[in-house]
């Protein structure tokens, strides 16, 4: 009597994102133990991430460290952008900014914050600068160099706008002290209602560093390596920030950030990079310091690794995409970035990750007035879209973790594999199929058909309409059957496909075997 087929069958594969800390034999199937160069969207399918193109042209050789949007109060968006030498305005065609004071610019590492109807930059060691349209003619000048300039401008490598003010923080001399300009006037610090707030009083004993700075909620948050400090204003104008006013809101031990550039404020909440993964303020403030409660946990180890190193924590970068909902935080040594889906959290709190590897971006940077994120690179400033980087192809890649079918001790002989995909028509890809945690697979070839298979909707994961108008025309459903061959006790699948200007969602998984003989 022949043997009856089992299935293994995955719908919304990696809806759970990757999980590389936990046994990929005991996890749950709709874990990945791969998933790069993907994003999970929004109905919770596992995709191709988009690319990037150059919005710049004729640049070569740029090489752009970082740059800010900044709009002005007529209502005109200027992107502003530099390198270890210069700064740059524009994006499809770049102008050199030149300072109007005799300093110089070696270093490209800049914190930025717009007030005021001006730009401000700060990096540690350098006088901060300013940028405005306020006059006929365009200002790009030092702080001090200002004809209204009151007191001194700390030379720090910090700095947000909150509160109508800015905050700045982190200088050579002082690693406690977080400074705040007048109200509405970024060059007057020594003026008005201009102040200073020192931690060192309210820390507990031993000393820590201010390491960044963000506001949520009418509060100002202090990050230091060790520490995260709350304070808020208990005046009834928020706007005014008052230091006479501030009360202390909260003193959390035993976690804080370790890179500026981390922290991202995603409206509902603040994420940042500590020493054991990627948090959220939220979570830390309900659970106190609870260290190994982080959003990243199930990747915690291996991200934690890479973290680890990074030769520079300060040119870790992040941002958050608003528009397709997700956190992205590049670790630059390794060339990868870790993209954090922040729809749906899981039961215990932690964020679907996924990653992108193989880059060579600086930063990343959300453009709030034409909802676009734009990145820096060696040629210029480039924008997320697309599927090509920059015309060339990238492979996007999906594994299981390892099954047993509940039956770890019989052999499993794989027969057939049925595979429901969104894609563009001809896009093709590979189903890969791995046994007893060999790293050689068997590759069985697919490709979507021009006619999108009808039977096979997708309620449940939006309207038709819906679903194809988040892709580019062409876009078809489709259920793709082949035979494939392959056996041992524990057995992964995957797919493997080239990303060369079209897009390509895996929606469910269906795996056929028998099984064999007990070994």
């Amino acid at each position: 009597m022949a043997k009856e087929l089992v299935t293994a069958q995955l719908v919304a594969p990696a809806f759970l994102g990757l999980n590389t800390q936990d046994s990929s034999v005991s996890n749950d199937p709709t874990f990945a133990l791969e998933a790069n160069n993907c994003v999970i969207d929004e109905f919770g399918r596992l995709g191709a991430r988009q690319g990037w193109f150059y919005r710049t042209t004729g640049s070569n050789g740029i090489n752009l460290l970082g740059m800010h949007p900044f709009l002005d109060v007529a209502g005109v968006n200027t992107v502003i952008s530099w390198n270890a030498s210069t700064f740059k305005k524009g994006l499809t065609s770049l102008s050199t900014i030149t300072l109007t004071s005799s300093d110089t610019i070696n270093a490209g590492n800049w914190a930025s914050a717009t007030l005021n109807d001006r730009a401000y930059f700060f990096q540690a060691g350098f006088k901060p600068i300013y940028y405005t349209n306020e006059s006929t003619s365009n200002e790009f000048k030092t702080i001090e160099s200002h004809a209204n300039k009151t007191g001194t401008a700390p030379l720090a490598n910090i700095v947000i706008s909150a509160f109508g003010r800015l905050f700045a923080a982190d200088t050579s001399t002082n690693k406690t002290t977080v400074f705040f300009s007048d109200l509405l006037d970024g060059v007057a610090w020594g003026s008005g209602s201009a102040g200073s707030i020192n931690i060192s009083g309210v820390l507990p004993k031993g000393s820590d560093v201010i390491t960044g700075l963000g506001s949520h909620n009418g509060q100002l948050i202090i990050f230091c390596k060790n520490h995260i400090i709350i304070y808020k204003d208990n005046d009834s104008f928020q706007g005014s920030f008052d230091v006479n006013t501030l009360s202390l809101v909260e003193v959390l031990e035993g976690v804080g950030c370790i890179a500026r550039d981390s922290i991202q404020n995603t409206g509902e909440d603040i994420l940042f990079l500590s020493a054991t993964g990627l948090r959220s303020l939220g979570r830390t403030i309900q659970e106190k310091s609870a260290k190994l409660n982080d959003i990243s946990k199930n990747i915690r180890d291996s991200f934690v690794d890479i973290v680890g190193r990074e030769s520079n924590l300060g040119l870790v970068k992040s941002v958050y995409f608003p528009e397709q909902a997700f956190y992205l935080i590049f670790l630059p040594t390794a060339g990868t970035a870790y993209v954090f889906d922040t729809r749906r959290p899981l039961e215990d709190g932690s964020y679907r990750v996924t990653t992108w590897n193989d880059l060579d971006h600086t930063d990343f940077v959300y453009d709030k007035t034409t909802r676009a994120l734009y990145i820096t690179q060696a040629n210029g400033i480039a924008e997320y879209g697309n599927f090509t980087d920059n015309g060339s192809s990238y492979t996007m890649s999906y594994f299981t973790n390892h099954f047993d079918l509940g039956e770890p001790n019989k052999n499993k002989l794989l027969k057939k594999t049925a595979v429901t995909v969104i894609g563009s028509s001809a896009q093709s890809f590979n189903i890969k199929a791995g046994f007893d945690y060999l790293t050689s697979y068997f590759s069985f070839p697919f490709t979507i058909k021009d006619t999108p298979v009808s039977e096979y909707g997708i309620a449940d994961y939006g309207a038709n309409a819906t679903v194809v108008a988040e892709y580019q025309a062409g876009v078809s459903l489709d259920r793709l059957n082949s035979s494939v061959s392959g056996s041992g006790s524990i057995f992964q699948i995957g797919v493997e496909a080239t990303i060369d200007g079209g897009s390509l969602s895996i929606q469910k998984l269906d795996v056929y075997g028998k099984l064999g003989r007990t070994i």
